[in-house]
């Protein structure tokens, strides 16, 4: 869009970009010219700050030649202007007047700014020689003009809009608009308002009502900015564009979620406030080259409209792709809405729900639905070493599942459908005395149940509702949520909600063949903050599990059940009232491991030329962010066509490319963050503020501070937990696999829910022929920060469209959790959900890990011996049989110290780990208890050669082990 008018940013000032040090001396500064040696000047500095805190922020004077001035006095110092006299000790010249220092604490990825306070530096003789004991001097002092503003860097600068217009500017529009409820502005896409609070100086004296033109594309998504100036309070804005042969909608009063559900969001701007409305027009490729008249109407409740005209000019230029170009011309706003991969077909590995009645099978499991739309029976076919989905099936539940409101009910009869094939939806209505209970469940592929049972009362009432999930005691053999770190089933437990410290509402119980997740939610339900950000934003408590206090779960075991109960507590219901009791079942595991892509995928985690990763050894790499193809954080698009080029080498080496790219925070560099912004807290999770420097200028004090990456200058703010983002993330995937050619992604923490995760995942695998690849790393949640969330437990729902785990970071692998095989293999290893993953903090345990299949992280640690010593033994093309399957291969004769064998072309191979406390002599048996020899190939760092005769004792020291060749198996 073209500028309306020669109105510069600045009023008095013209505006540019300078270089000093930062970390001393803020991002801004006033340039004044002193003209004329002199023992004292007068500076006014019409700095017109946003903040309110221009008398508690120190000022700083620089000579011409970088030196400070010690010699400077603060007269008057206001959000306006300052006043300020200095000693122009460098003679005539440009001083520079830094107006915002700071100085960063804390740690260098999450700093704290700290604006330095205001500090007497000028010595008291010259202060009383110049008589500037009297303020009144101040104005007799021969002048030292201000003439420039200058901003450390384009993205720090206040320009245009950061100018705030005075006290007398505002006053003169209102007199001059007396009769009126608010004021319209119209302004380049290029300049966002952003969170700015006070009307921009630019708007106040250039009047408002002025035309807005433009000039698009043909299929170009255009984005429009009307700034309301409200001059009473104002509710329920709306804004519509009228007039145009083109849609056109209102991007700040709603759109679609990130389910693809409509949404309206309310715009109130208060008396003296200023916000942007932001509208989208799609221009279509066939539209006619040619200027269009139309206008822009923005109504509030109980106020006229008013109107302000639109000349847009369409070219004869058609974009490549709609929506695309140049992130800058905030097209990828029309992504907002976007409903891509939002359906109800299939994912790779998973295969259609197979409805026979109140039957439903899916891969490797089934439910069987009784009348009250509640699973009945639940069964697994994963093999024990859940390698394959096709072994005797196997019940999990020793009875049903039933939802108890303490009396009879009435069912009618459950209705069934599909409405696509990855999901399969019921229904059924009960009625009992005083109450009505609505029941709804749904079971998608990838064996996501969920029933919403929703209690209406007819009549005051009590009740105290129950839910009762019994499980096999020899299937919940492993336990992990609600307050436990994965480990053995316990026969007892209790929990009670704790949402404010307590990041805690599910619980997974089973072993890796057969499990279940069960969480417990109702409609109030908001995806919390994860990752350092838990306490911004907890769990909403389910005002229906919690009750009115005494809601909970319990464990028992008895009789070859453990039974585990949700229960409500007491409840009173007003007639008409109504609780939903929320609860879904993530049926474990997902998939079949795949044991041969994984020691066969050789990961580098680091940037590296693809010369370099290929040399290596490796065949995929992860691009950071903060590194050359992919500098900012979240959003790789930036760089598009230094990522196309890294990827084309990448594949004409052999190597896979995979981005680090997440909607868990959002980079300052992102052109559309500042309309981001302005919506509120519907993408920017709300919070305390604070943080690095440029949030607080940019984004006022109601945000979430992010990752900082000082080597880069990249800057982020932490996004809501569910938002319209999450939908141009999508698109923004999908334009990543097909134009740039990426392969998969590096997820660090996500903040998105199952949803957006099936969504990505089916983005990826549309827009390319090879099969993408996910993988999902977590710094361990279970801390005070993070709400005490097991990691696995708190992504359990995003696992099926993941490849591999990092479970990796903070994870305790020699410690006291990690001294159980338990933990290892709930809490760590991903073998219970069907994934398989690696380690990283200190590089692991590479003996432990190794009998999961895992391996640390290249190149942090040195993991090439291990990777010839696995295509030594032919180990990718062998079948896997992990420990935890039960009758192993290869057996030690301990429980402490455990064998995952490898059986295939190159013969049999084992990985031995110990868990026990003190060295232990192992011998080797095969199926009979018949002894083997072994050999120990010589693997640098892991192991020396040595050559085990059969029935001779293997020494184990505790927490390593051995990777041996195993002599002939079979009798």
């Amino acid at each position: 869009m073209g500028e309306t008018g020669p109105r510069p940013g600045h009023p008095e000032l013209e505006c540019g970009i300078g270089i000093w040090d930062q970390d001393v001396y803020g991002n801004h500064r006033l340039l004044v010219d002193v003209t004329a040696a002199a023992p004292a000047v007068a500076a006014e500095l019409p700095w017109r700050r946003q903040d309110s805190t221009a008398g508690d922020v120190d000022v700083i004077v620089l000579a011409p030649s970088g030196l400070r001035v010690h010699n400077t006095v603060a007269v008057e110092v206001t959000d306006e202007r300052g006043r300020i006299a200095f000693e122009p000790t460098a003679g005539p010249g440009a001083y520079a007047v830094h107006y915002l220092p700071y100085a960063h604490t804390g740690k260098p990825y999450y700093p704290q700014a700290a604006y330095r306070p205001p500090t007497r530096t000028a010595d008291p003789g010259w202060v009383h020689r110049c008589g500037l004991d009297d303020p009144g001097t101040w104005a007799t002092l021969p002048r030292a003009e201000a003439f420039r503003y200058e901003a450390a860097s384009a993205i720090d600068s206040f320009a245009p809009l950061g100018f705030a217009a005075t006290a007398a500017e505002c006053s003169a529009l209102r007199q001059a608009h007396a009769d009126e409820r608010f004021l319209l502005f119209g302004e380049d896409r290029a300049h966002p308002l952003g969170r700015y609070a006070r009307l921009p100086a630019r708007w106040a004296l250039a009047g408002p009502g002025e035309p807005l033109t433009g000039a698009a594309d043909r299929g170009e998504f255009y984005a429009v900015q009307v700034g309301v100036y409200a001059l009473s309070d104002l509710s329920d804005v709306h804004a519509e564009v009228r007039g145009l042969p083109f849609p056109a909608r209102c991007l700040s009063t709603g759109g679609t979620d990130a389910r693809g559900d409509a949404f309206e969001r309310r715009v109130e701007v208060a008396a003296g406030g200023v916000s942007a409305l932001w509208l989208g027009i799609d221009v279509p490729e066939g539209a006619a080259p040619g200027r269009y008249e139309a206008e822009i109407s923005v109504r509030a409740q109980g106020a006229p409209e008013r109107v302000l005209p639109l000349m847009l000019s369409v070219g004869e230029s058609v974009v490549a792709e709609h929506g695309a170009g140049e992130p800058g011309h905030l097209a990828r706003l029309g992504w907002l809405d976007s409903t891509l991969a939002q359906d109800d077909e299939v994912v790779p590995p998973f295969a259609p729900v197979k409805a026979d009645g109140p039957r439903l099978a899916l891969l490797g499991r089934a439910v069987e639905l009784g009348p009250d739309g509640l699973p009945h029976r639940i069964t697994s076919t994963f093999t024990p070493s859940v390698t394959r989905a096709d072994g005797p099936e196997r019940e999990l539940l020793a009875a049903p599942l039933a939802f108890g409101i303490g009396r009879p009910l009435e069912y009618a009869p459950l209705a069934v459908d599909q409405p696509g094939p990855a999901r399969a939806r019921w229904s059924t209505r009960a009625t009992g005395r005083d109450v009505i209970l609505s029941t709804e469940g749904e079971l998608e592929a990838d064996g996501f149940l969920v029933v919403r049972a929703t209690v209406a009362a007819t009549a005051d009432t009590e009740l105290e509702v129950t839910l009762d999930v019994p499980v096999r005691e020899d299937v919940a053999r492993y336990a992990m949520g609600l307050g436990l770190t994965g480990r053995a089933c316990p026969a007892a437990y209790d929990w009670s909600w704790d949402t404010p410290t307590r990041n805690q509402d599910a619980f997974w119980l089973g072993d890796p063949a057969a499990g279940l997740q069960l969480s417990l939610r109702d409609e109030h339900y908001a995806r919390p903050l994860n990752t350092n950000y838990y306490r911004e934003k907890p769990l909403v408590t389910p005002r229906s599990w919690a009750g009115e206090g005494a809601g909970g779960v319990r464990l028992r075991t008895a009789d070859g059940v453990r039974a585990l109960t949700a229960f409500s507590g007491p409840l009173r219901l007003r007639a008409g009232e109504s609780r939903r009791f929320e609860f879904r079942l993530l049926l474990t595991p997902f998939k079949p491991l795949d044991p041969r892509r994984q020691l066969g995928e050789r990961y580098y985690h680091a940037y590296a030329a693809p010369g370099e990763v290929a040399a290596y050894g490796a065949n995929v790499v992860n691009l950071h962010h903060a590194t050359p193809p992919n500098p900012y954080i979240n959003d790789p698009l930036l760089a598009a066509d230094v990522l196309r080029a890294y990827t084309d080498e990448a594949h004409r080496l052999g190597v896979r490319v995979k981005v680090y790219d997440t909607v868990r925070e959002l980079t300052r560099h992102t052109p559309e963050l500042p309309v981001l912004a302005s919506f509120g807290d519907e993408i920017f999770a709300a919070g305390p503020g604070g943080g690095h420097a440029w949030l607080r200028e940019h984004l006022g004090e109601e945000h979430v501070p992010g990752w900082v990456a000082p080597d880069v200058g990249d800057v982020a703010v932490v996004t809501s937990g569910d938002s319209r983002w999450h939908n141009a993330h999508v698109c923004g995937i999908e334009r990543l696999r097909r134009a740039v050619g990426v392969d998969g992604l590096y997820l660090d923490d996500v903040a998105y829910d199952r949803t957006t995760m099936k969504r990505v995942r089916k983005a990826l695998a549309r827009s390319g022929e090879a099969t993408p690849v996910i993988d999902l790393h977590s710094c361990n949640q279970y801390r005070e920060a993070d709400g005490f969330a097991s990691s696995a437990n708190l992504y359990a729902e995003l696992l099926p469209y993941v490849d591999r785990l990092w479970l990796g970071e903070l994870f305790d692998y020699d410690g006291a959790d990690g001294a159980d095989p338990a933990y290892w293999l709930v809490e760590i290893s991903g073998v219970p959900f069907g994934l398989m993953g690696e380690m990283l903090e200190g590089g692991g345990n590479p003996w432990r890990g190794l009998v999961f299949g895992m391996t640390a992280r290249a190149p942090m640690t040195d993991v090439r011996p291990l990777w010839r010593a696995f295509d030594r033994l032919r180990l990718t093309e062998a079948e896997m049989t992990g420990w935890w399957a039960g009758e192993p291969p290869v057996r030690t004769g301990r429980d402490d110290v455990l064998a995952t064998t490898w059986e295939g072309p190159g013969g049999t191979a084992t990985a031995l780990a110990s868990w026990a406390a003190e060295p232990v002599d192992v011998v080797l048996t095969v199926a009979g208890g018949r002894p083997v020899a072994a050999y120990a190939p010589a693997v640098e760092g892991f192991q020396p050669e040595r050559r085990f005769a059969a029935g001779e004792p293997v020494p184990v020291a505790p927490g390593r082990g051995w990777l041996l060749d195993v002599g002939p198996t079979s009798p």
